[in-house]
């Protein structure tokens, strides 16, 4: 009698040989390893190429050197494994040397073929492997990584990368590459780049340094990356106040920075003092007074405007949305907010807004982290275990600290500063309060999202020229649009409405192309529904399906995407709204994709 197993069968069979042998006993001739005999089944070839994935995360996760050495020559060979598969083991190959100091042994210079390919490949292999040389210090990979650092043609993410593994590795070439970067001459942002390496060898240095570039900084320069390159360092504050009380920039970079430091939950005293003097505006407010609330209390009530204060609570320059999500659509640092008008008196609402230190929960409290090598995290905790402590600041970005280098944590205070209130009117205060106070309550606008409406979207950034002037073809349309990485998060009006005119004004475009996504458990026919076609095409992934205001589209199970091209000069509606329905007899299941 013969027997037949399906492709799963032989999958579960698999798992359960390797649970096995995982589990059994090791016996007087095993290597020294932890996973020796999963080794031997690897080294044989005969691993299903559907389960090398699980497999290679358990060696990278708890093989030794000798094993990480084998999974690395394999990742450095283009034929051996999918591109998505090498990097995930380089990926995994950089957690080994961070969480567990392990290093693969023999010569690892072959990292330099993939830092500086001979043909164009992968920018994410090129990025993982820049970081492995600067974990594993490869001296042989510093020629390579000075010339990416240095050179202005190449990407912006591997530039950096590329500098911040030369840190690591010290050096002439580290210290020439800092020293043309920091130069006089310079673009501002290479300037900030160099600031940000140098900070972590000398910061007296690169706080002169960084005040020197807000000097010359232009109304087109952002701050930030000078300002957050000495707010990462112990003392860097502190020395970069000192540096711009010498050598202070205008009164409106000083805002600029001051409004950025604010933005990521960063309120340190003499940096903020100096800024604020140079800006005009006053240092950190006092804590209203109780009469002070009973006041704006009844100014909300009376004068506050919900409408004006959505589109406050929105602006880049305030960065609640960074933070907060409504109607589920927004960041995930700070508490939900969809219900908060609900459950929350007026009285309570302005206290969190003017003095959010003393409104505080216990799940938003911050940790402060100083590390043995002086850098400052600060963050939510969002895991720690023995060996890792995870920390999400306010722009959302996570940070894994290893436990080992950690040398001092304290409790923080509220991501939220009190100084936000400054970059508002009295008027738009009372407007953003009496919004807060309308959220969740029923029978509003501003009630609990109640159907499958799209509220996260993101908007491709910028334009290409190509897709301006019409719809584009499935070519074009797949590499530049539906395929492309070039997306800023945008979010919908609690009513659900996407306002075109923020999204204009943000991207500089009349043509835009905006996405969301769908999570679809079980398929089936699912029902599309836009409030109105002007000015509109639809696509459902590769799907085109032109300008309709209602469609229904064959579902299978996964994660797809729904992509709008709004024509804003063909459009009389200010804005657009998308929602999904489940066809009448149809078994779909889905949920809309939600979050930052």
């Amino acid at each position: 009698m013969t027997f037949r197993l399906e492709s799963r069968q032989v999958a579960a069979a698999l798992v359960c040989c390797l649970m096995l042998v995982l589990c059994r006993p090791a016996q007087a001739d095993d290597p020294p390893s932890a996973v020796g005999s999963i080794m031997k089944l690897l080294k044989s070839g005969r691993v299903p190429a559907t389960r090398l994935g699980p497999i290679l995360e358990l060696v990278c996760s708890r093989g030794n050197e000798h094993d990480l050495a084998f999974v690395y020559q394999q990742a450095l060979e283009p034929n051996v494994w999918s591109d998505d598969l090498r990097l995930k083991v380089l990926d995994q190959l950089a957690d080994a040397a961070s969480t567990r100091k392990v290093t693969p042994t023999g010569d690892l210079s072959g990292l330099t073929k993939l830092i500086s390919p001979e043909e164009e490949s992968d920018p994410k292999l090129q990025l993982a492997a820049i970081r492995l040389a600067g974990l594993w210090n490869v001296t042989d990979a510093a020629p390579a990584l000075k010339s990416l650092a240095l050179n202005p043609q190449a990407p912006a993410d591997l530039q950096q990368a590329a500098l911040d593994a030369l840190l690591g590795l010290g050096g002439d070439a580290a210290t020439a590459a800092i020293d043309a970067l920091v130069a006089a001459d310079q673009p501002f942002a290479n300037r900030a780049r160099g600031v940000a390496a140098l900070a972590s060898i000398d910061l007296q240095r690169a706080a002169q340094l960084a005040a020197d570039a807000l000097k010359s900084a232009g109304p087109q320069d952002d701050p930030a990356p000078v300002v957050d390159a000495l707010l990462d360092r112990k003392g860097g504050a502190d020395a970069l106040a000192a540096a711009i009380e010498n050598t202070p920039p205008t009164g409106d970079v000083a805002k600029l920075a001051l409004r950025h430091m604010y933005s990521v939950g960063r309120s340190d005293d003499a940096l903020v003092k100096i800024l604020g003097n140079l800006s005009g505006m006053n240092a950190n407010p006092e804590p209203p007074t109780k009469e002070e609330v009973a006041a704006l209390v009844q100014e909300v009530n009376e004068k506050g405007d919900a409408a004006r204060g959505e589109r406050v609570f929105r602006r880049a320059d305030l960065s609640c949305t960074k933070c907060h999500a409504v109607s589920k659509a927004g960041g995930q640092i700070g508490p939900d907010l969809s219900a908060v008008g609900a459950s929350s008196p007026v009285d309570y609402l302005v206290t969190s807004v003017l003095d959010p230190d003393q409104a505080i929960k216990e799940a938003y409290t911050t940790k402060i982290v100083l590390t043995e090598d002086g850098e400052v995290f600060q963050g939510l905790v969002v895991d720690r275990t023995d060996e890792r402590l995870v920390l999400k600041d306010a722009n959302g970005k996570t940070s894994t600290i290893p436990v080992a280098d950690i040398e001092d944590e304290v409790e923080g205070k509220s991501l939220m500063p009190k100084g936000l209130v400054k970059f508002m009117t009295h008027q738009e205060l009372l407007d953003v309060i009496k919004f807060l106070s309308m959220l969740g309550k029923p029978g509003t606008e501003y009630a609990i999202r109640s159907t499958p409406r799209m509220q996260r979207w993101r908007v491709l950034s910028p334009v290409p020229e190509s897709l301006q002037s019409d719809s584009a073809n499935v070519t074009v349309f797949e590499d530049e649009v539906l395929y492309s990485t070039n997306w800023l998060p945008a979010y919908a009006l609690v009513n659900g409405t996407l306002p075109l005119d923020e999204l204009v004004a943000q991207v500089k475009s009349d043509v835009l192309y905006v996405q969301g996504e769908v999570d679809v458990t079980s398929a089936g026919p699912i029902g599309i529904r836009v409030d109105s076609a002007e000015g509109v095409s639809l696509w459902v992934d590769d799907r085109d399906y032109g300008s309709v205001a209602e469609v229904t589209h064959e579902f299978p199970a996964g994660r797809h995407k729904i992509t709008l091209r709004i024509d804003t000069r063909q459009r009389a509606e200010p804005g657009v709204k998308l929602e999904l329905f489940r066809e009448s007899g149809s078994d779909a299941e889905f949920t809309v994709v939600d979050g930052q």
